[in-house]
Protein backbone atom coordinates (compact mmCIF):
# COMPACT_ATOMS: atom_id res chain seq x y z
CA UNK A 1 0.00 0.00 0.00
CA UNK A 2 1.35 3.44 -0.90
CA UNK A 3 1.11 6.34 1.47
CA UNK A 4 -0.21 9.55 -0.15
CA UNK A 5 2.20 12.50 -0.39
CA UNK A 6 2.34 14.85 2.58
CA UNK A 7 1.47 18.49 1.98
CA UNK A 8 2.81 19.73 5.30
CA UNK A 9 5.25 18.57 7.93
CA UNK A 10 3.53 15.75 9.82
CA UNK A 11 4.10 14.98 13.45
CA UNK A 12 5.38 11.47 14.32
CA UNK A 13 1.92 10.52 15.56
CA UNK A 14 0.43 11.41 12.17
CA UNK A 15 2.87 9.27 10.19
CA UNK A 16 1.80 5.83 9.07
CA UNK A 17 3.65 2.82 10.41
CA UNK A 18 6.72 1.85 8.38
CA UNK A 19 6.15 -0.88 5.84
CA UNK A 20 8.32 -3.93 5.52
CA UNK A 21 10.20 -4.18 2.26
CA UNK A 22 8.91 -0.85 0.98
CA UNK A 23 10.77 1.95 -0.77
CA UNK A 24 10.98 5.16 1.26
CA UNK A 25 10.59 8.31 -0.85
CA UNK A 26 12.20 11.41 0.65
CA UNK A 27 11.97 14.93 -0.74
CA UNK A 28 9.37 17.58 -1.40
CA UNK A 29 5.63 17.13 -1.77
CA UNK A 30 4.04 17.14 -5.21
CA UNK A 31 5.81 17.02 -8.54
CA UNK A 32 8.14 14.12 -9.20
CA UNK A 33 7.84 12.74 -5.65
CA UNK A 34 4.07 12.32 -6.00
CA UNK A 35 4.48 10.88 -9.50
CA UNK A 36 6.99 8.31 -8.22
CA UNK A 37 4.64 7.21 -5.46
CA UNK A 38 1.80 6.81 -7.98
CA UNK A 39 4.11 4.77 -10.18
CA UNK A 40 4.96 2.39 -7.33
CA UNK A 41 1.27 2.06 -6.51
CA UNK A 42 0.37 1.27 -10.13
CA UNK A 43 3.10 -1.37 -10.34
CA UNK A 44 2.01 -3.00 -7.08
CA UNK A 45 5.28 -2.29 -5.28
CA UNK A 46 5.08 -1.03 -1.68
CA UNK A 47 6.32 2.49 -1.08
CA UNK A 48 5.89 5.13 1.59
CA UNK A 49 6.37 8.88 1.52
CA UNK A 50 8.39 11.03 3.88
CA UNK A 51 7.92 14.28 2.00
CA UNK A 52 8.45 17.72 3.51
CA UNK A 53 9.78 16.31 6.79
CA UNK A 54 12.38 17.81 9.08
CA UNK A 55 15.76 16.09 9.38
CA UNK A 56 14.74 14.60 12.73
CA UNK A 57 11.48 13.18 11.41
CA UNK A 58 13.18 11.74 8.32
CA UNK A 59 15.90 10.15 10.46
CA UNK A 60 13.25 8.59 12.72
CA UNK A 61 11.46 7.03 9.75
CA UNK A 62 14.73 5.71 8.38
CA UNK A 63 15.59 4.02 11.68
CA UNK A 64 12.14 2.56 12.35
CA UNK A 65 11.33 1.07 8.97
CA UNK A 66 12.51 -2.15 7.37
CA UNK A 67 13.03 -0.48 4.03
CA UNK A 68 14.53 -2.14 0.98
CA UNK A 69 15.66 1.14 -0.63
CA UNK A 70 15.47 4.90 -0.28
CA UNK A 71 14.66 7.36 -3.08
CA UNK A 72 15.59 11.03 -2.64
CA UNK A 73 13.52 13.06 -5.09
CA UNK A 74 13.84 16.85 -5.19
CA UNK A 75 14.59 19.62 -7.71
CA UNK A 76 17.05 21.32 -5.34
CA UNK A 77 20.55 19.79 -5.47
CA UNK A 78 21.43 21.21 -2.04
CA UNK A 79 18.34 19.62 -0.50
CA UNK A 80 19.08 16.35 -2.30
CA UNK A 81 22.65 16.40 -0.96
CA UNK A 82 21.43 16.98 2.60
CA UNK A 83 18.91 14.13 2.48
CA UNK A 84 21.44 11.82 0.83
CA UNK A 85 24.04 12.42 3.53
CA UNK A 86 21.40 11.97 6.22
CA UNK A 87 20.18 8.68 4.73
CA UNK A 88 23.70 7.33 4.15
CA UNK A 89 24.64 8.16 7.74
CA UNK A 90 21.50 6.76 9.41
CA UNK A 91 21.09 3.69 7.18
CA UNK A 92 24.35 2.93 5.35
CA UNK A 93 23.01 -0.55 4.57
CA UNK A 94 20.25 0.68 2.27
CA UNK A 95 20.59 1.27 -1.50
CA UNK A 96 20.01 4.96 -2.12
CA UNK A 97 18.64 6.49 -5.33
CA UNK A 98 19.06 10.24 -5.73
CA UNK A 99 17.90 12.77 -8.33
CA UNK A 100 20.57 15.41 -8.96
CA UNK A 101 21.61 17.81 -11.74
CA UNK A 102 25.19 18.73 -10.74
CA UNK A 103 27.52 16.07 -12.16
CA UNK A 104 30.47 17.05 -9.96
CA UNK A 105 28.48 16.53 -6.76
CA UNK A 106 27.10 13.30 -8.20
CA UNK A 107 30.58 11.86 -8.76
CA UNK A 108 31.75 12.83 -5.29
CA UNK A 109 28.69 11.28 -3.68
CA UNK A 110 29.30 7.98 -5.43
CA UNK A 111 32.90 8.01 -4.19
CA UNK A 112 31.99 8.52 -0.52
CA UNK A 113 28.83 6.38 -0.54
CA UNK A 114 29.12 3.36 -2.88
CA UNK A 115 25.44 2.45 -2.43
CA UNK A 116 24.33 5.80 -3.85
CA UNK A 117 22.90 5.70 -7.37
CA UNK A 118 22.44 9.12 -8.98
CA UNK A 119 19.84 9.75 -11.66
CA UNK A 120 19.26 13.01 -13.51
CA UNK A 121 15.56 13.58 -14.32
CA UNK A 122 16.62 16.44 -16.59
CA UNK A 123 18.69 14.06 -18.73
CA UNK A 124 15.86 11.52 -18.83
CA UNK A 125 13.31 14.11 -19.93
CA UNK A 126 15.73 15.90 -22.28
CA UNK A 127 16.35 12.70 -24.21
CA UNK A 128 12.64 12.20 -24.81
CA UNK A 129 12.17 15.87 -25.74
CA UNK A 130 15.08 15.70 -28.20
CA UNK A 131 13.51 12.68 -29.89
CA UNK A 132 10.24 14.61 -29.97
CA UNK A 133 11.87 17.56 -31.73
CA UNK A 134 13.42 15.25 -34.32
CA UNK A 135 10.11 13.46 -34.81
CA UNK A 136 8.00 16.61 -35.12
CA UNK A 137 10.42 18.46 -37.42
CA UNK A 138 11.92 17.24 -40.67
CA UNK A 139 15.30 15.73 -39.76
CA UNK A 140 16.74 16.77 -43.13
CA UNK A 141 15.71 20.38 -42.51
CA UNK A 142 17.27 20.36 -39.03
CA UNK A 143 20.69 19.52 -40.45
CA UNK A 144 20.81 22.14 -43.23
CA UNK A 145 22.99 25.24 -43.12
CA UNK A 146 21.70 27.62 -40.50
CA UNK A 147 23.19 31.04 -41.26
CA UNK A 148 23.62 33.70 -38.56
CA UNK A 149 21.04 35.93 -36.87
CA UNK A 150 21.84 38.93 -34.66
CA UNK A 151 19.61 38.55 -31.61
CA UNK A 152 21.31 40.69 -28.95
CA UNK A 153 20.30 44.40 -29.14
CA UNK A 154 23.83 45.67 -28.52
CA UNK A 155 25.24 43.27 -31.10
CA UNK A 156 22.72 44.39 -33.72
CA UNK A 157 23.45 48.08 -33.00
CA UNK A 158 27.19 47.38 -33.17
CA UNK A 159 26.83 45.66 -36.54
CA UNK A 160 24.53 48.35 -37.94
CA UNK A 161 26.80 51.22 -36.91
CA UNK A 162 29.87 49.40 -38.26
CA UNK A 163 28.13 48.95 -41.62
CA UNK A 164 27.24 52.64 -41.56
CA UNK A 165 30.87 53.60 -40.98
CA UNK A 166 32.01 51.40 -43.88
CA UNK A 167 29.38 53.06 -46.08
CA UNK A 168 30.63 56.52 -45.04
CA UNK A 169 34.17 55.45 -45.85
CA UNK A 170 33.11 54.13 -49.26
CA UNK A 171 31.29 57.38 -50.08
CA UNK A 172 34.28 59.47 -49.03
CA UNK A 173 36.62 57.31 -51.15
CA UNK A 174 34.38 57.65 -54.17
CA UNK A 175 34.07 61.44 -54.06
CA UNK A 176 37.79 61.84 -53.31
CA UNK A 177 38.74 59.73 -56.33
CA UNK A 178 36.32 61.68 -58.54
CA UNK A 179 37.26 65.17 -57.30
CA UNK A 180 41.05 64.76 -56.98
CA UNK A 181 41.78 61.71 -59.18
CA UNK A 182 43.54 59.86 -56.34
CA UNK A 183 44.35 56.17 -56.59
CA UNK A 184 42.55 53.62 -54.44
CA UNK A 185 45.26 53.50 -51.76
CA UNK A 186 45.53 57.29 -51.44
CA UNK A 187 41.76 57.66 -51.48
CA UNK A 188 41.43 55.03 -48.74
CA UNK A 189 44.09 56.76 -46.64
CA UNK A 190 42.66 60.26 -46.89
CA UNK A 191 39.05 59.06 -46.56
CA UNK A 192 39.88 57.18 -43.37
CA UNK A 193 41.28 60.40 -41.93
CA UNK A 194 38.10 62.24 -42.91
CA UNK A 195 35.80 59.62 -41.34
CA UNK A 196 37.96 59.70 -38.21
CA UNK A 197 37.62 63.52 -38.29
CA UNK A 198 41.40 63.95 -38.37
CA UNK A 199 41.87 65.87 -41.63
CA UNK A 200 40.66 66.04 -45.21
CA UNK A 201 42.61 65.23 -48.38
CA UNK A 202 45.28 67.66 -49.60
CA UNK A 203 43.75 70.54 -51.53
CA UNK A 204 40.27 69.98 -50.11
CA UNK A 205 39.96 73.72 -49.45
CA UNK A 206 40.20 74.45 -53.16
CA UNK A 207 38.09 71.50 -54.24
CA UNK A 208 34.73 71.78 -55.99
CA UNK A 209 31.71 72.97 -54.00
CA UNK A 210 29.81 69.69 -54.46
CA UNK A 211 32.73 67.81 -52.92
CA UNK A 212 32.78 70.08 -49.87
CA UNK A 213 29.02 69.68 -49.33
CA UNK A 214 29.02 65.89 -49.70
CA UNK A 215 32.17 65.50 -47.62
CA UNK A 216 30.79 67.72 -44.84
CA UNK A 217 27.52 65.76 -44.69
CA UNK A 218 29.45 62.50 -44.74
CA UNK A 219 31.67 63.67 -41.89
CA UNK A 220 28.65 64.63 -39.74
CA UNK A 221 27.14 61.18 -40.40
CA UNK A 222 30.46 59.53 -39.48
CA UNK A 223 30.63 61.44 -36.19
CA UNK A 224 27.15 60.19 -35.24
CA UNK A 225 27.97 56.63 -36.28
CA UNK A 226 31.21 56.60 -34.27
CA UNK A 227 29.26 57.71 -31.19
CA UNK A 228 26.67 54.98 -31.73
CA UNK A 229 29.35 52.35 -32.38
CA UNK A 230 31.22 53.33 -29.21
CA UNK A 231 28.06 53.21 -27.09
CA UNK A 232 27.10 49.81 -28.50
CA UNK A 233 30.61 48.46 -27.93
CA UNK A 234 30.64 49.65 -24.30
CA UNK A 235 27.21 48.13 -23.73
CA UNK A 236 28.30 44.88 -25.33
CA UNK A 237 31.48 44.61 -23.27
CA UNK A 238 29.83 45.61 -19.98
CA UNK A 239 27.13 42.91 -20.11
CA UNK A 240 27.23 39.14 -20.18
CA UNK A 241 27.66 38.12 -23.81
CA UNK A 242 25.21 35.33 -24.59
CA UNK A 243 25.48 35.34 -28.39
CA UNK A 244 28.28 36.11 -30.85
CA UNK A 245 28.94 37.07 -34.49
CA UNK A 246 30.77 33.83 -35.24
CA UNK A 247 31.45 30.43 -33.69
CA UNK A 248 29.22 27.99 -31.81
CA UNK A 249 27.37 30.76 -29.94
CA UNK A 250 26.29 32.56 -33.12
CA UNK A 251 22.48 32.60 -33.20
CA UNK A 252 21.18 30.50 -36.13
CA UNK A 253 19.01 32.20 -38.72
CA UNK A 254 16.99 29.21 -39.91
CA UNK A 255 16.42 25.43 -39.58
CA UNK A 256 16.99 25.57 -35.79
CA UNK A 257 15.05 24.64 -32.67
CA UNK A 258 13.79 27.57 -30.59
CA UNK A 259 14.14 26.32 -27.02
CA UNK A 260 12.13 28.26 -24.41
CA UNK A 261 13.36 27.73 -20.85
CA UNK A 262 17.05 27.28 -20.10
CA UNK A 263 16.88 25.56 -16.74
CA UNK A 264 18.10 22.06 -15.96
CA UNK A 265 15.93 20.39 -18.60
CA UNK A 266 16.51 23.15 -21.15
CA UNK A 267 20.28 22.95 -20.79
CA UNK A 268 20.32 19.16 -21.14
CA UNK A 269 17.97 19.35 -24.12
CA UNK A 270 20.22 21.91 -25.84
CA UNK A 271 23.20 19.60 -25.31
CA UNK A 272 21.25 16.60 -26.63
CA UNK A 273 20.18 18.47 -29.78
CA UNK A 274 23.67 19.83 -30.44
CA UNK A 275 25.01 16.31 -30.05
CA UNK A 276 22.65 15.28 -32.87
CA UNK A 277 23.89 18.09 -35.11
CA UNK A 278 20.84 20.32 -34.57
CA UNK A 279 21.23 24.10 -34.12
CA UNK A 280 19.58 25.60 -31.02
CA UNK A 281 18.49 29.09 -30.00
CA UNK A 282 17.53 29.24 -26.32
CA UNK A 283 15.32 31.79 -24.56
CA UNK A 284 15.57 32.31 -20.80
CA UNK A 285 13.52 34.78 -18.79
CA UNK A 286 15.96 35.05 -15.86
CA UNK A 287 19.30 36.59 -16.83
CA UNK A 288 20.80 35.17 -13.60
CA UNK A 289 19.64 31.59 -14.13
CA UNK A 290 22.39 29.12 -13.11
CA UNK A 291 22.42 27.34 -16.47
CA UNK A 292 23.23 30.57 -18.32
CA UNK A 293 26.70 30.44 -16.78
CA UNK A 294 27.19 27.08 -18.50
CA UNK A 295 25.99 28.28 -21.92
CA UNK A 296 29.30 29.81 -23.00
CA UNK A 297 31.36 26.69 -22.39
CA UNK A 298 28.66 24.55 -24.01
CA UNK A 299 28.50 26.80 -27.09
CA UNK A 300 24.77 27.50 -26.78
CA UNK A 301 23.36 30.92 -27.81
CA UNK A 302 20.83 32.36 -25.36
CA UNK A 303 18.45 35.32 -25.60
CA UNK A 304 17.04 36.87 -22.41
CA UNK A 305 13.29 37.46 -22.55
CA UNK A 306 9.83 35.92 -22.21
CA UNK A 307 9.26 32.95 -24.45
CA UNK A 308 5.56 33.77 -24.83
CA UNK A 309 6.35 37.31 -26.05
CA UNK A 310 5.67 37.69 -29.77
CA UNK A 311 8.52 40.16 -30.33
CA UNK A 312 11.04 37.84 -28.67
CA UNK A 313 9.87 34.85 -30.71
CA UNK A 314 10.14 36.86 -33.91
CA UNK A 315 13.61 38.08 -32.95
CA UNK A 316 14.92 34.54 -32.48
CA UNK A 317 13.57 33.48 -35.87
CA UNK A 318 10.32 31.60 -35.33
CA UNK A 319 9.38 32.34 -38.95
CA UNK A 320 12.27 30.20 -40.20
CA UNK A 321 12.89 27.73 -37.35
CA UNK A 322 12.39 23.98 -37.62
CA UNK A 323 10.58 23.54 -34.29
CA UNK A 324 9.71 25.19 -30.96
CA UNK A 325 10.32 23.38 -27.65
CA UNK A 326 8.76 24.91 -24.51
CA UNK A 327 10.52 23.32 -21.53
CA UNK A 328 10.22 25.73 -18.58
CA UNK A 329 9.35 24.36 -15.15
CA UNK A 330 5.88 25.99 -15.31
CA UNK A 331 3.29 23.98 -17.23
CA UNK A 332 1.03 26.95 -17.94
CA UNK A 333 3.94 29.03 -19.26
CA UNK A 334 4.80 26.20 -21.65
CA UNK A 335 1.20 26.09 -22.86
CA UNK A 336 1.25 29.89 -23.32
CA UNK A 337 4.47 29.61 -25.36
CA UNK A 338 2.84 26.97 -27.54
CA UNK A 339 -0.20 29.16 -28.15
CA UNK A 340 1.95 32.21 -28.99
CA UNK A 341 4.11 30.17 -31.37
CA UNK A 342 1.08 28.68 -33.10
CA UNK A 343 -0.48 32.13 -33.47
CA UNK A 344 2.66 33.54 -35.10
CA UNK A 345 3.21 30.51 -37.33
CA UNK A 346 0.39 27.95 -37.44
CA UNK A 347 2.49 25.27 -39.16
CA UNK A 348 5.44 25.33 -36.73
CA UNK A 349 6.13 21.96 -35.00
CA UNK A 350 5.78 22.32 -31.21
CA UNK A 351 7.06 20.15 -28.36
CA UNK A 352 5.86 20.85 -24.82
CA UNK A 353 7.23 19.70 -21.47
CA UNK A 354 4.38 19.27 -18.98
CA UNK A 355 4.75 17.85 -15.47
CA UNK A 356 1.14 17.63 -14.34
CA UNK A 357 -0.62 14.66 -15.88
CA UNK A 358 -4.00 16.43 -15.90
CA UNK A 359 -2.60 19.50 -17.65
CA UNK A 360 -0.92 17.28 -20.24
CA UNK A 361 -4.17 15.40 -20.90
CA UNK A 362 -6.27 18.57 -21.13
CA UNK A 363 -3.76 20.30 -23.40
CA UNK A 364 -3.54 17.32 -25.71
CA UNK A 365 -7.31 16.84 -25.98
CA UNK A 366 -8.37 20.50 -26.25
CA UNK A 367 -5.53 22.51 -27.79
CA UNK A 368 -3.67 19.98 -29.97
CA UNK A 369 -0.44 21.98 -29.74
CA UNK A 370 1.89 19.22 -30.87
CA UNK A 371 3.95 16.60 -29.06
CA UNK A 372 3.61 16.58 -25.27
CA UNK A 373 6.11 15.07 -22.84
CA UNK A 374 4.75 14.30 -19.35
CA UNK A 375 8.07 14.95 -17.60
CA UNK A 376 7.15 13.69 -14.14
CA UNK A 377 5.56 10.51 -15.46
CA UNK A 378 8.56 9.71 -17.65
CA UNK A 379 11.13 10.38 -14.91
CA UNK A 380 9.09 8.46 -12.32
CA UNK A 381 8.86 5.41 -14.59
CA UNK A 382 12.61 5.45 -15.20
CA UNK A 383 13.46 5.79 -11.49
CA UNK A 384 10.99 3.10 -10.46
CA UNK A 385 12.30 0.69 -13.09
CA UNK A 386 15.88 1.33 -12.04
CA UNK A 387 15.06 0.60 -8.39
CA UNK A 388 13.14 -2.57 -9.24
CA UNK A 389 15.89 -3.78 -11.60
CA UNK A 390 18.54 -3.33 -8.91
CA UNK A 391 16.42 -5.20 -6.37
Amino acid sequence: MTQTPQTSNPTPSEQRPPQTGAVLVLGEAGGLGAALLRRFEQSGSPAASALNLTDGEAAAMLREGKWRAVAVVTRDDAHALRLTLLSAHVRPDLPLWVTMFDQTVSRELQHVAPKVHVLSPSEIVAGDLAEGCLAEADAAVLRRRHGVRLVDDALRLLAASACGLFLALAIEMAITMIAFHHGVVDALYFSTRVVATVAGPPGAESGPAWFKLVSAANMVMAIALVAIFTAALVRRLSRRRLTAFFGPRAAPARHHVVLVGFGQVGFRLAQALKGRGVAVMAIERDAEAPSIRLAKAAGIPVAVGRGDDREVLQRVGIAHCAAVAAVTSDDLVNVAVGLAAEDLRPDVPIVLRLGDGEVATETDSLLHLGRICDAHKLAAETIQQAIEAAA
